[in-house]
């Protein structure tokens, strides 16, 4: 008899786990990324291991700080967590993020380039919200509080956002900070954006280096470029005295991000003022690109540029390690911020 009783409580237990487990699998409504298996309610769009599309979740436990889940097909455990500025409850936020219903047929209700695009995770211009939402998940609610919005902000990390902004017929017009479509029924005129070259900067068969190879034609200081294309390793610009096209280039060496890197090089402001700063004998320098012993710190980075920060990785240091060419290097030594030698 007591055999007998065991063995219908285990029944019964498994009966009811098995039970609340099928009434906890959900499936995640976006493609959305994991931080040291951290999922956050503010939806960080950044880096993490994927959670695609349509994945099936089990929730392990419910309060009122986290929810546990886990991955259905690879058994990775993950916390929901919230932040107490998005001002809602955990489990409304959650349910944007993973839901009892499949998102298959809100995908094959998209048209074929946003089906594509969803499960790439890529967003794109021309993109619906519908698309937008099922790619990249909801906007965190304290800064988009509706999604009938004209723009919504994502967080790419804790200190950096990007918007993608929605025009008049609902489909995407801007990602980023790239410039909006202007639109096509009735184009408007657009003010274009100059940046201005923060130094002299040398170029060799139509490319600008992040090095700063001193060698090659130069774009004298403060010079108005336009941004033509932005990508991930190269920014296209044309100096607008000239009309030259040229492209800035960076590679994995420079530890930054390219466009950090070109706006280092080529700001909004105009630079006019710190030039007039400079003494005399150091303007007339900067004008030649020259870089001669008593020369200031300051008028040095006009006159060469920043120097490549992977080797001089602070303003402050003492030497500053520039390249004439990919094989010669030349060091300035400052002494009371005052260049003492040149090597």
């Amino acid at each position: 008899m007591f055999r007998k009783n065991v063995l219908g409580a285990v029944f019964a237990l498994g009966l009811l786990t098995a039970m609340g487990a099928q009434a906890e699998v959900l499936f995640s409504q976006a493609n959305f990324l994991l931080n040291k298996n951290q999922l956050s309610a503010v939806n960080y769009r950044g880096k993490g291991a994927a959670i695609p599309v349509g994945t099936k979740v089990a929730v392990l436990k419910r309060d009122n700080d986290e929810v546990r889940c886990k991955v259905i097909d690879s058994g990775v455990e993950f916390r929901f967590v919230t932040h107490r500025s998005l001002g809602k409850p955990i489990n409304v936020l959650f349910d944007g993020f993973f839901s009892a219903q499949d998102p298959a047929p809100r995908i094959a209700a998209l048209t074929p380039e946003e089906q594509k695009q969803v499960q790439a995770g890529e967003l794109a211009r021309g993109m619906s919200r519908e698309a937008v939402l099922l790619t990249a998940g909801p906007p965190p609610p304290h800064r988009t509080p509706s999604l009938q919005s004209s723009r919504w902000t994502y967080w790419s990390s804790k200190l950096s956002t990007f918007e993608v902004e929605f025009g008049p017929d609902g489909k995407v017009v801007r990602v980023g900070d790239e410039p909006a479509a202007a639109p096509v029924a009735a184009p408007a005129p657009v003010e274009k954006t100059y940046y201005h070259a923060t130094a002299n900067f040398h170029f060799e068969a139509g490319t600008v280096s992040w090095v700063n190879y001193l060698k090659g034609p130069i774009i004298p200081f403060n010079a108005k470029v336009e941004v033509l294309d932005k990508g991930s390793s190269s920014v296209k610009f044309k100096v607008v005295d000239t009309g030259a096209e040229l492209e800035f280039e960076n590679d994995s060496r420079s530890g930054s991000e390219t466009w950090k890197l070109f706006q280092a090089a080529f700001a909004l402001e105009d630079q006019a003022a710190k030039m007039e700063a400079l003494s005399p004998e150091d303007r007339r320098r900067v004008a030649a690109s020259e870089v001669e012993p008593g020369m200031s710190r300051e008028a040095v980075r006009m006159a060469w540029g920043p120097p490549p920060p992977h080797e001089t990785p602070s303003f402050h240091s003492s030497t500053w390690t520039y390249w004439k060419s990919k094989a010669t290097k030349v060091r300035v030594k400052f002494k009371d911020d005052k260049v003492a030698a040149i090597e």
